[in-house]
């Protein structure tokens, strides 16, 4: 088991390419972790890339880029020990790596924090982020009126309210799109 173990997850409210596009350049890696050494193991584009980590760590690294609603989760994973003189991995005794771990997790969120200022670009809460031109741009025909007058809408709060998974929110620990449903 790793010494450093930190798991970051941060919503942005931009698609998973422009947040790929961020992690897509090697000589931008620097800025985020100025004291590791990455080397690509496998990039998935707008999915992500996961690297080996050595220089001050020594392990493996990876950003999850999970399209959900109208934006990204930004998934961090570190797993990795210091490394000695020689670049091998050494662990640290308890306190010490408890040290390491909180200074690595406060970097993985200024990290993640710094992303969303910046590619959110001050968008207010709730406005939809500007879409990204597309291939198609045939309008998307709306439901019959019939079907969605066929049953009244549940209430919103309250006693027999509906749980958010079943009003087409994910509920937390829940995957979107696994079991849940967006109605028009």
């Amino acid at each position: 088991m790793s010494t450093v173990d930190v798991v970051d997850e941060t919503f942005l409210a931009v698609p998973p390419t422009r947040v790929a596009a961020e992690f897509a350049d090697p000589a931008g890696w620097r800025r985020f972790w100025p004291d590791l050494q990455l080397s690509v193991v496998i990039d998935r584009g707008p999915k992500g890339v996961r690297w080996t980590v050595a220089g001050a760590l020594v392990g493996s690294m990876e950003v999850w880029l999970e399209p959900v609603l109208d934006g990204t989760v930004l998934h961090y994973y570190l797993r990795a020990d210091p490394s000695d003189p020689n670049g091998r991995p050494t662990p640290l005794p308890p306190r010490r790596a408890g040290a390491e771990i909180s200074r690595r997790q406060r970097a993985a969120k200024a990290i993640a924090l710094w992303l969303k200022d910046e590619l959110e670009e001050g968008r207010p809460p709730g406005v939809a982020p500007v879409p990204l031109p597309s291939a198609s741009t045939a309008p998307v025909e709306p439901a019959p009126s019939a079907s969605l007058s066929a049953a009244p809408a549940p209430p919103l709060s309250g006693p027999g309210a509906p749980r958010s998974s079943e009003q087409g929110h994910p509920s937390p620990g829940t995957t979107p799109g696994a079991g849940t449903t967006v109605s028009p």
